[in-house]
């Protein structure tokens, strides 16, 4: 049975110290509104992250794979079946300053990706790997930071649920038969939240399961 895994835990220590009065950064939460979406989707909206012009699968591409080509460190938090593995990636967008999670939770294969922008109160984290200007934007699927609802719906469509407070999700389901010829479903969510008309943090989760 699919076990869905929604939250964070405090990963700070992972990272050098902090000055006085600063917060390091680490992977938002998702909130529990996300499990009120419905699966009205039967195609994936949010299947990678794209760096630039390079994409990056989730439920395929290692994480050691993008880790070591952007040279961030490798973290791991957690144990047993909440053992996962993360990464973070600085760049600029809009002229903004935004941090990128890719997270691969019970696997080596990048299973969760977020985006968000700096806020002035948190410290980026010191391990995290340098993205210029050859290797932005940065996108989740088709969405990105600073994009209009419109925007967003011209790209990925009519939401799947909205939980009043910001967040709009899409969700997927699809069955898959496996290289074995066996019977997979595939689960895709993409949510985005939205501040003042633009997306300002946003994440996609992936999970394939036999």
């Amino acid at each position: 049975m699919f076990k869905p895994f929604f939250t964070s835990a405090l990963i700070a220590a992972f990272f050098a110290a902090a000055p006085a009065g600063a917060e390091v950064a680490s992977p938002f939460g998702y909130p529990s509104t996300t499990l009120d979406a419905p699966a009205t989707l039967t195609e994936p909206v949010g299947q990678f992250v794209q760096f630039g012009r390079v994409p990056f699968f989730l439920g395929n591409t290692g994480l050691s794979e993008v880790a070591e080509r952007y040279h961030a460190a490798r973290l791991r938090e957690g144990a047993g079946y909440f053992e996962r593995d993360f990464a973070c990636f600085t760049g600029t967008e809009g002229g903004r300053p935004m941090i990128v999670w890719l997270i691969a939770t019970a696997s080596s294969e990048i299973t969760e990706a977020q985006i968000e922008w700096v806020k002035d109160d948190r410290e980026v984290p010191r391990t995290c790997g340098k993205l210029d200007a050859r290797n932005l934007p940065v996108r989740l699927g088709l969405t990105g930071l600073g994009m209009t609802e419109k925007e967003v719906a011209e790209h990925i469509g009519k939401p799947s649920h909205e939980d009043g407070f910001g967040w709009k999700f899409w969700f997927s389901q699809r069955f898959l038969k496996n290289a074995r010829g066996l019977e997979e479903l595939e689960l895709n969510w993409v949510g985005l939240k939205f501040k003042d008309g633009r997306v300002d943090r946003g994440f996609a989760s992936f999970t394939r399961n036999p």
